[in-house]
């Protein structure tokens, strides 16, 4: 207490008060003379603190006068102001040093009527120190008051206290206590909080004050009686319950403050002796409140047995010191007794204001025995709760302690809920309230209508080729009327294994229009697993193509697609008998037994999802849905038949776009998109390398699969304004999604899951199945239209998990998500976490089970387990831990041939043996992070372009040791740090290789031969637009090449300006294929104007130019300008105008030479013919070894073309605006070079910044350093 009130001297946390209510005549002079008696008879109130270099010392002043504040306010607003003064000088702290540390008031609020308030600093006095003043100054006073001499002083001495003390620490029952207490916590069980985290008590607390009827107490105590304990047992009982129910927990600790005095010395001494004892309960749902009383009036007992073992030193001995290393949960203080103080006739009524800190919530309980039943305040740490959370936590505790005074207490406590019954109303029935009436269709039949009602519009659209309705419909039903002949029928299953393409929509539609259910199997899986899906679902058949990897034993007929030939069949809708009952797909998903299971979804769960989603975002003809999930995963289901059936446009991916933002962008804009979906982490990156802010077309993009971030919805909301981000939340065994929410720009906190959809209810249910109320934990559970028929010959899984509804119609079940969640009080969903160890990978649903059980069925392998890690933020990889001596690389290898892709690790770390934690169960978190290593010494790079990729490799995995040979993929790679990669490799090299070729090639010696053998290199390093970096927000910087055309020498600062800033050079054209020379410089500028505008068509512009570059940057202003656009920024880098070059001399092709090899950083100036430039920069190891001699020769026309034309060129028009010059000062520019020559070319400030560097060491690192930090300060300042 010391501490932190010497920690925060302003606090007044550390002060404790009481008002005592006086009904009758007072004499406030006797009154004072009264507290002047009692205060010279009680040491403690004497107390005075010093620090000493030996720490703080405490001593008792010699003499103290009460402080006493009398005041009338009888018509100064009454008691409730004088209340209010009250709580006002409650806010004043004490200071330990001058003391004292107590005050008094005596306020007259009524004829016969006073408040009493003390104030008293916690370090001086406890509860019970409170009662003995009390009591004694109302025995001087009323002494006093009849003419008579007090009796003799009753308190003992603050010395005898302290010698109790020394003579308990020094001797024999403290070390036993010591060893009760670090016996009963040796696990240091998790203190059950309130709020879900902890916090430092604030230096204010929250106050809700209610009582509990004489008949509802009367009650209790009938109860205690009943069970042979007392009422403050029962009371600790229930509010054990509270909390279990509250925390989700069963091992529930308590604070429970006792008054820390055996003996009656310790009994006769006012001061600060209480301690607070933890009490630890079991609360088991299955088990009686009989029962968990009993386990209570045991605890009680035993506490009190030890009670004088401080709580510090108990903290102090588990290692819990410190902030926010909590023991206990909310601490019960119950007070059953009244002081029975009569001041010279007239009694009292105390009413504590402040019991001390607050470090989650406590509950103070008193039972003044004046008939009016017992008061309960419930303090809260305002860092913590709002006055909202802890009127809920009261309200909750007060209805489960009349439930349980009214109940059979031998009832198990599964049975009360935790919940008010105006909460229960809210949560079972309120916010379920989504009963829509819809027509009994399947999952086709709306298709098919569709079909005849638009059959020539666009049904789907994949690169070049389209499809109209009535193409599709021939093609699928005639492959449908083939499927028949083959068993396909209402109740039978299809396996359909086919890439992304036209074929898989026509197939899918076939099963469905046979009445089959359609499984997909992804041709990407392991053969084994293809195998295992097709014996366990027993399809009719397989279509696959030719190029399929289906097992060539499999057990049924493989039809494949692309060679098949049905024109002999009709086109007509075949006949079937098919209902809303029937299957209509089966999709696998992740088994934590190790092996997959199939959900069946029928017809009728999957159309109530699609109405519902038609009837709140809906489609009309013309709208184009981009199709990129694969057909193996729920999402793909809506993506597929919801466009179809309403007659959009289905716009397919081409295979393995799916996992290229920057693709994804391309095929938005390219096609117009305006419905899209993204898993979360997708999402992330296609808004930062998808170039988004071009997908204006976008109206409703929905994100599902994985908990959306409420970073990514704010940076959706700025850089996509014109569209709408909805988050989705649903199981597969749910068809797909189940709940719904619209982001709202401005928004603060986690993005909720939402609301339900249409005919389905939500349960978040706790451990004993009771229906949790808003802001408390439990597991999800789903029950409505949309359940899926369950687990393809699982009926055992099934049963378990989907159990009979109780809280629904007779007969209907509901699923167990195994997702943590709660309810928001405006009736939303939010995510929590799992209650199992099921992950979302990427979107990926995975078991870690399964992963657990395929390296456990491995050679060499004696246990294994796996977990997602986050060691960088945003960077989570699966990683799998085993004991035993198989090679972890090995491990790797073979779990590729039975796991898909997505469920293989990143990484499998062998170690000596688990971790456990106290109480013997697997310490997951203390598994080891793994590290990656590479071979970085064992050669070194064989080309420019394979330097550049090893250093990126190393930049984006963090492996520092990265070498030419080592696998993206064998270092910990994932796939969203594979987009991360390729959007560097295009800054920095300006070649974008797709995804797949990193697949493919994944070390960066082979990808740097793919690159170069290929040819991407050459022509997108030299295009007009390089795009140096094309990510970001804003408006981008155009930097405009100097003399030689090339403007890769502004590629540093893609990483200097920082990731926020789009940053294009703009190149001479020519470089990459034949084209004539401008003949001038105003014709040049304008062209760059065109490329400029086609990236973005408005401003405000951003211009930097080098040299010649400056130059063509301020030409490039003006016409801007002139076509009434702004430019707010143009950057000259030792950029001089047109008239300074005249008199200098003309080049000759030696000095272009020259200058191609000062760009490529090489000063030698021997070499003087294109074979001898062209062997220099081969040793020399620049980036432009790789150009072609013809390109080089272009180079050298350029060079020298920009000469002359700058010697013609005549700045036509001033620039509007300020400028931003960069001067190379060493050595000091001749007198005509200098900055002020811009004056007659600018209608603005000239701002100069003078650089330690020559022209052509402008663009080092070191300089372009300098430049990039005024830059970025400039265009901070931009941004506003």
């Amino acid at each position: 207490m010391y501490y932190a009130q010497a920690l925060d001297p302003g606090s007044p946390a550390q002060s404790t008060a009481e008002c005592l209510a006086i009904d009758g005549p007072l004499d406030p002079h006797l009154f004072h003379a009264a507290l002047r008696r009692v205060t010279a008879e009680t040491d403690s109130l004497r107390l005075r603190f010093t620090e000493t270099p030996e720490g703080p010392r405490q001593h008792l002043a010699a003499e103290v006068e009460p402080p006493l504040l009398v005041r009338d306010f009888r018509d100064d607003g009454g008691e409730d102001a004088a209340r209010a003064r009250l709580r006002a000088d409650l806010a004043e702290p004490f200071d330990l040093v001058t003391g004292p540390l107590f005050r008094h008031a005596l306020l007259r609020v009524g004829e016969e009527r006073w408040l009493w308030y003390q104030c008293v600093h916690h370090l001086v006095m406890d509860g019970y120190g409170y009662s003995l003043l009390v009591r004694r100054t109302a025995e001087v006073y009323s002494a006093l008051a009849a003419g008579e001499e007090p009796a003799p002083r009753a308190f003992g001495t603050l010395a005898e206290l302290l010698a109790l003390d020394e003579e308990y620490r020094t001797g024999p029952d403290r070390d036993t206590d010591r060893a009760y207490w670090t016996g009963a916590f040796a696990d240091r069980p998790e203190a059950p909080l309130l709020a879900g985290r902890s916090a430092l008590p604030s230096r204010t607390f929250l106050r809700r004050t209610a009582h509990l009827t004489p008949e509802d107490t009367a009650r209790l105590h009938a109860l205690a009686r009943a069970l042979k304990a007392t009422w403050p047992d029962v009371l600790l009982a229930a509010q054990a319950l509270h909390v279990s129910r509250t925390t989700a927990r069963e091992d529930v600790v308590l604070g429970l403050p006792l008054m820390g005095r055996l003996g009656s010395a310790a009994l006769r001494v006012p001061g600060m002796v209480m301690n607070v004892v933890p009490l630890r309960l079991r609360v088991d749902p299955a088990e009686s409140f009989a029962r968990l009383v009993r386990r209570v009036v045991t605890g009680v007992r035993e506490a009190r047995r030890h009670q004088r073992y401080r709580y510090e030193d108990l903290r102090r001995d588990l290692g819990l010191l410190g902030a926010g290393r909590a023991l206990t949960g909310p601490l019960v203080n119950v007070m059953p007794f009244d002081y029975g103080a009569t001041f010279a006739g007239a009694p009292a009524r105390a009413e504590n204001l402040s019991a001390g800190p607050v470090d989650d919530l406590s509950v103070h309980v008193y039972d003044r025995a004046d008939g009016r039943g017992l008061r309960i305040d419930h303090d809260a740490n305002p860092a913590l709760h709002d006055e909202t959370a802890l009127a809920a936590h009261q309200d909750r505790f007060l209805a489960l302690l009349r439930r349980l005074a009214t109940s059979d207490p031998e009832t198990p406590t599964a049975h009360h809920p935790l919940a008010t019954d105006e909460e229960l109303r809210l949560v079972l029935d309120e916010f379920n309230a989504t009963e829509r009436a819809l027509p009994p269709t399947t999952l086709i039949g709306p298709i098919e209508a569709r079909a005849a009602h638009t059959p020539d519009a666009p049904a789907l659209v994949l690169g070049d080729t389209v499809l109209s309705y009535a193409e599709l419909t021939a093609r699928a039903n005639r492959l449908a009327h083939h499927l028949t002949t083959l068993g396909a029928a209402p109740g039978a299953t299809v396996a359909v294994s086919l890439p992304r393409s036209v074929d898989l929509v026509v197939a899918l539609v076939a099963v469905l229009k046979t009445g089959a259910a359609y499984l997909p199997l992804d041709p990407e899986y392991p053969a084994e697993r293809l195998e295992f899906m097709l014996a366990d679902a027993t399809p009719v058949c397989a279509l696959t193509d030719t190029d399929g990897r289906l097992p060539r034993n499999a057990p049924v007929p493989v039809l494949p697609l692309d060679t098949l030939d049905t024109r002999a069949y009709p086109a007509c809708d075949p006949p079937r008998a098919l209902t809303r009952h029937h299957p209509a797909y089966v999709l696998y998903t992740s088994g934590s037994t190790g092996r997959p299971k199939g959900v069946v979804v029928s017809h009728a769960a999957i159309d109530n999802r699609l109405r519902w989603m038609q009837g709140t975002y809906p489609l009309a003809p013309g709208d184009r849905v981009l199709q990129k999930t694969p057909s193996s995963f729920d999402v793909s289901v809506w993506e597929f038949f919801w466009p179809l059936r309403e007659g959009a446009t289905l716009v397919l991916a081409e295979p393995g776009a799916h996992k290229d933002p920057r693709r994804i962008g391309e095929l938005i804009t390219q096609h117009t998109v305006n419905v899209c979906h993204f898993v979360p982490s997708m999402l992330q990156a296609f808004l930062a390398e998808g170039e988004p802010a071009r997908c204006v077309s976008l109206r409703d993009v929905f994100a599902s699969g994985e908990a959306l971030s409420r970073e990514s919805a704010d940076t959706f909301a700025r850089v996509l304004p014109g569209a709408r981000l909805h988050n989705l939340y649903g199981p597969t065994e749910a068809a797909v999604d189940v709940t719904h929410h619209t982001c709202v720009p401005g928004d603060t906190g986690p993005v909720p899951l939402g609301r339900p959809v249409w005919n389905t209810r939500l349960y978040v249910l706790d451990a004993a199945g009771q229906p949790c109320p808003p802001g408390v934990p439990g597991e999800l559970h789903l029950a409505g239209r949309q359940l899926a028929n369950g687990y393809l010959a699982r009926p055992e899984l099934t049963a378990a998990r989907f159990p009979v509804d109780p809280y629904g119609p007779p007969g209907t079940r509901m699923y167990r998500t195994g997702d943590l969640a709660q309810w928001t009080p405006e009736g939303e969903i939010l995510y929590l976490g799992r209650t199992d160890h099921q992950v979302k990978l990427r979107g990926q649903r995975i078991e870690l089970g399964e992963i657990e059980a395929a390296l456990s069925a491995l050679p060499g392998v004696d246990g294994a387990c796996a977990l997602v890690r986050e060691d960088t933020p945003g960077d989570q990889r699966l990683i799998g831990y085993v004991t035993g001596g198989a090679d972890p690389a090995a491990l790797r290898t073979a779990l590729g041939r039975t796991l898909p892709a997505h469920m293989v690790p990143a990484a499998v770390l062998r170690v000596d043996a688990f971790p456990l934690g106290p109480a013997g169960k697997l310490d997951r978190k203390a598994l080891p992070a793994p590290v990656f290593t590479g071979s970085g010494a064992e050669r070194a790079p064989a080309s420019p372009e394979e330097d550049t990729l090893v250093r990126l490799f190393r930049d984006v995995l963090d492996v520092p040791d990265a070498g030419p040979d080592d696998a993206f993929f064998d270092l910990g790679g994932s796939s969203l740090l594979a987009v991360r990669l390729v959007g560097r490799i295009r800054d920095e090299l300006g070649v974008e290789p797709t995804l797949g070729s990193l697949f493919e090639s994944p070390t960066p010696a082979a990808l740097a031969a793919r690159l170069t053998a290929t040819g991407p290199l050459s022509r997108a390093a030299l295009s007009t637009v390089l795009p140096l970096r094309a990510s970001g927000e804003g408006p981008a910087l155009f930097a405009i090449h100097p003399a030689g055309g090339l403007a890769w020498c502004y590629a540093a600062l893609s990483t200097l300006l920082g990731p926020g800033q789009r940053l294009h050079g703009i190149q001479a054209r020519g470089l990459d294929g034949p084209a004539p020379l401008p003949v001038s410089l105003e014709e040049e500028a304008a062209d760059y104007v065109r490329e400029i505008r086609a990236l973005q068509p408005h401003g405000p512009y951003r211009l930097l130019g080098w040299s010649v570059g400056g130059v063509l940057a301020h030409t490039v202003a003006t016409l801007l300008q002139e076509a009434g656009e702004k430019v707010d920024l143009l950057a000259l880098l030792d950029a001089f105008p047109a008239e300074q070059w005249r008199d200098n001399p003309a080049p000759e092709e030696g000095d272009a030479l020259t200058a191609v090899l000062r760009m490529a950083g090489i000063e030698r100036t021997a070499e003087r013919t294109k074979e001898d430039v062209m062997a220099t920069l081969a040793q020399g190891g620049s980036p432009l070894a790789g150009l072609a001699d013809d390109t080089l020769a272009r180079i050298v026309d350029i060079v020298p073309n920009h000469a002359r034309l700058m010697r013609a060129h005549t700045h036509r028009r001033p620039f509007e605006g300020n400028v931003l010059f960069f001067t190379a000062a060493t050595p000091r520019p001749q007198h005509w070079l200098h900055h002020t020559a811009w004056r007659p070319h600018v209608h603005g400030t000239i701002e100069n910044h003078d650089l330690p560097c020559t022209h052509p060491q402008l663009l080092t690192a070191e300089t372009l350093e300098t430049i990039a930090e005024t830059l970025r300060g400039r265009l901070e300042e931009l941004r506003g």
